[in-house]
């Protein structure tokens, strides 16, 4: 138990970073957290975003497995990016909104990018419970 609760943590300080991030970087992933409620909010939203990796991202990087392979593995940012604003669209503590739909879909790819590497960093420094 003590280590899903610390993946979760590091996951939503994940999420976290990488939105002040991309908001350094003029992109469209913003990060609410003005107030507690919004802060478990982001909690909530992170712990979506992990389910929805492990499951629906699971399912569709099964189903484009030959895209995967053509691509060596590039189309997976493709995926993890649409998983990421497809939770981003549910509100929970962070969102990406823009204008133009192309801008969105850099936001979350970059977004999910900026996860990954923020949360292996992370799982590097902070020693396992």
């Amino acid at each position: 138990m003590k280590g899903l609760l610390y993946r979760w943590v590091l996951l939503t300080a994940s999420v976290a970073g990488a939105a002040l991030v991309a908001n350094a970087l003029s992109l469209a992933l913003v990060l609410h957290v003005g107030s507690a409620r919004e802060v478990a909010e982001l909690f909530l939203g992170s712990a979506v975003l992990a389910l929805a990796n492990a499951t629906l991202g699971r399912v569709l990087k099964l189903l484009t497995l030959p895209l995967r392979y053509m691509t060596f593995g590039l189309f997976s940012l493709v995926i993890n990016g649409l998983i990421l604003l497809l939770v981003a669209k549910l509100d929970y503590g962070f969102t990406i909104r823009s204008q133009n739909p192309l801008a969105e879909w850099i936001a979350a790819i970059v977004g999910s990018v900026l996860i990954t590497l923020i949360h292996g960093l992370l799982r590097a420094l902070v020693p396992d419970p």
